[in-house]
């Protein structure tokens, strides 16, 4: 389906109240449409630079990799999303019916576990309401997105020369795109450099950027787990003047370790957020920081942890309102997208992490970017539209398909 016919039929169809999630005919309306065909591949994205070293890893490079799945019905309803799956745990969807797949209140239940967002998006349309709806519709229309592509290309050999001046000519770039947020890597001496000169060199180049962007700009620092507690500490009050919004990762996670780091920010009195959690797998991993209260927002990755269980996680922190959600998202082009239709959906979002690739197959254009917001759309399903002419030419391919 092309953009145009896209934004037809979606013209033709009632959009559902805010209450949707509450009618009680949703399953009725689901019963009939039955899985005929899955299809998966693999989407190659361009960034619009190269990106360099992190604490831990070396150059992450020019390109981003989504597994992608097309789910299709009977009634010619298509899903399509982020995921990984064989072609054997697909089969088992064949022949499921939506309603069987569908839980309301407590999202997808299938043989592809967390790869659910092609779901997400195929039972949204199929039900003519916008996928963040499922979740409640609880959250806000223009979404805060930062720019997580701030990494140490001042090490790059063709850049080393420019040192801290490379990374303000990409954020210079960025500011021009509309972002006004930034997540800032640090933790050159973990790997990179001598332990003192890396030290210095994440001091210079977060107070270069807070000199460069001004005070309204949020500017967050992602260390990898490449410092320690004493060097954290010793850091902030280094930066104390960058007035820094988050820190994420800085060293590994550990509810002792936390509370001592919580307890030094209460002490200086400093409104800095503290983050973990990209490499959890589980909701119940969060457990003991959110009933020590040693973490302000918890990062599972939007892949990774997939809608449901990023949804579960939401409704844990209920009673938990100075807790919120940061998915993590890296290396993908789609995950920006997912994390825009959570945060519409759900009340405890705090911000969405951008992976600046760009697309040659998935149009955005019902999503508006537009200084540091995205605007979430009032379409059914998840809201990208799949290009289908490029889809033929660039993937078929090499795509797989199962089908009844």
């Amino acid at each position: 389906m092309n953009r145009r016919s896209f934004l037809s039929t979606c013209a033709a169809l009632p959009v559902a109240s805010a209450a949707f999630g509450a009618q009680p005919n949703q399953q009725n309306r689901l019963k009939d449409l039955r899985i005929t065909r899955v299809t998966g591949f693999t989407h190659v994205c361009q960034r619009p630079k190269l990106v360099g070293y992190n604490a831990r890893l070396g150059v992450h490079g020019r390109t981003t990799r989504d597994n992608v799945l097309r789910i299709a019905t009977n009634s010619g309803v298509e899903g399509v999303g982020s995921g990984s799956a064989t072609q054997d745990v697909a089969r088992k969807l064949l022949g499921r019916t939506l309603n069987e797949i569908w839980r309301p209140g407590e999202g997808m239940n299938s043989p592809l576990g967390r790869a659910d967002h092609a779901l997400y998006d195929l039972v949204g349309k199929a039900l003519k309401t916008p996928s963040w709806r499922l979740f409640g519709g609880n959250g806000p229309e223009w979404v805060p997105i930062y720019d997580g592509s701030i990494y140490f290309n001042d090490l790059l050999p063709e850049y080393k020369d420019r040192g801290v001046k490379q990374i303000l000519s990409e954020v210079e770039d960025s500011l021009k795109a509309g972002h006004r947020a930034f997540k800032i890597k640090v933790g050159r001496g973990f790997k990179w450099m001598e332990r003192k000169q890396g030290f210095q060199r994440d001091v210079d180049v977060v107070r270069a950027i807070r000199k460069l962007v001004g005070k309204e700009v949020k500017l967050m620092v992602d260390a990898n787990n490449g410092y320690d507690l004493d060097t954290t500490m010793r850091w902030l009050d280094e930066v104390a003047d960058a007035n820094l919004y988050l820190i994420e990762e800085m060293f590994p996670e550990d509810v002792d370790q936390n509370r001592k780091l919580k307890d030094f920010l209460q002490k200086r009195r400093w409104n800095i957020l503290v983050a973990d959690g990209e490499s959890a797998r589980e909701v119940k991993h969060f457990d003991p920081y959110i009933e020590a209260g040693v973490l302000d927002v918890l990062q599972p990755d939007i892949r990774a942890f997939g809608f449901t269980l990023q949804w579960e996680l939401s409704r844990r922190l209920k009673n938990k309102a100075d807790i919120k959600l940061a998915p993590h998202n890296w290396g993908s082009f789609l995950g920006v997208y997912m994390q825009a239709v959570l945060a519409r959906g759900i009340p405890n979002f705090l911000i969405a992490e951008q992976d600046t690739a760009t697309s040659d197959l998935f149009d955005a254009s019902a999503f508006t970017f537009r200084e540091g917001r995205m605007r979430v759309p009032d379409v059914p399903g998840c809201g990208l539209v799949l290009r289908e002419d490029v889809f033929k030419k660039n993937y078929a391919a090499q795509a797989w398909t199962v089908s009844s």
